[in-house]
């Protein structure tokens, strides 16, 4: 536990203090300022043995007032002093990011819905990651950016699932280079990761049947190159019916990033793009974590709760004695 404000806690405990003992001099200044009562063998009195016990018990409760509210007084200082206590946050969820990549090519368009479903499943495994979606066929179009949003997240690929049958994507067909290029759809969706000055984990989930039809600026290799150069962990999801020959040459080309191709089945499993997912950022952020002050109240209302108490049932028994 540490002190925000330990010159308040001094201030505010030397004030009850300064209260106190003014309370306890002034009654006695009032009653020196009196005339005493005269009364005959006094002395007599104060010897009997009730007398003595009863002048025990009323100072016995008076001197466990006098700790109870001592106990007040330190309560309240030390909540006037801003008692913090440190946290160590594991930075594990907000270093996480992931860009789902979809090939929206006509080759695609029979799987393209079960390709959003397996999207939305893998989202619904993962925790606290920051996740965007891209579509590509020429060119490359934001459905949204990185996002821990897991409601905006599971929204938009509902409704991109619900419109994709309803013909082209606007903005995934421009320009005259032809159709499904995979290397620039891969290329724009490694462009998506932004804070390129801090060290995060970072994953692309392409899903594509990798049949180009078309003359791209980059091959999928130099997009797997670009992905490698910039620690960028690549996975492929295909059709489960996609060609052998095309499968393997995928398979072949992410492996330097670091990720494997996964087939799209009724139930894909999806489990390894987690576990390499977690083991990534746990590899990217090991030894790192960050420390947050958190405020301690509850040992000084504690303290002022407990004197409290104590001051007042020291009061009413020192009242009865």
């Amino acid at each position: 536990m540490a002190l925000t404000q330990p010159w308040y806690g001094v201030a505010v405990l030397l004030l009850l203090v300064i209260v106190g003992v003014a309370a306890w001099l002034w009654p006695r200044r009032r009653r020196s300022l009196t005339s005493a009562l005269p009364l005959a063998h006094a002395a007599r009195i104060r010897a009997l043995p009730r007398f003595v016990q009863l002048a025990r018990a009323r100072v016995r409760w008076l001197v466990i007032e006098s700790f109870a509210l001592a106990l007040v007084a330190c309560g309240l200082a030390l909540l006037a002093a801003g008692p913090v206590s440190a946290e160590t946050l594991d930075e594990q969820r907000s270093n996480r990011d992931i860009v789902l990549c979809l090939d929206v090519s006509g080759s695609m368009s029979q799987v393209n819905r079960d390709v959003i479903t397996s999207f939305a499943d893998l989202a619904a495994e993962l925790d606290g990651e920051r996740i965007g979606f891209v579509l590509f066929d020429a060119s490359a179009v934001t459905i949204f950016p990185l996002t821990d949003d897991a409601s905006y997240i599971a929204r938009h690929l509902r409704e991109t699932a619900e419109n994709l049958g309803s013909g082209e994507v606007a903005g995934t067909r421009v320009g005259d280079l032809g159709s499904s290029l995979i290397g620039d759809g891969l290329a724009s969706c490694l462009q998506r990761f932004d804070q390129s000055d801090t060290q995060r984990s970072r994953t692309v989930v392409l899903a594509t049947d990798n049949q180009v039809a078309g003359t791209p600026l980059f091959s999928v290799a130099d997009a797997a190159q670009r992905a490698v150069e910039r620690d960028v962990l690549v996975f492929g999801i295909v059709p489960s019916d996609n060609s052998v020959a095309a499968t393997d040459d995928l398979t072949a080309t992410l492996a330097p990033t670091g990720g494997e191709v996964l087939l799209l089945g009724p139930q894909p499993d999806l489990s390894s793009i987690t576990r390499a997912v977690e083991a990534s950022q746990e590899s990217t952020m090991r030894g790192t974590a960050r420390s947050q002050a958190v405020p301690l109240v509850w040992p000084g209302v504690a303290l002022s709760l407990l004197g409290i108490v104590g001051a007042s049932l020291a009061h009413r028994r020192r009242a009865v004695a």
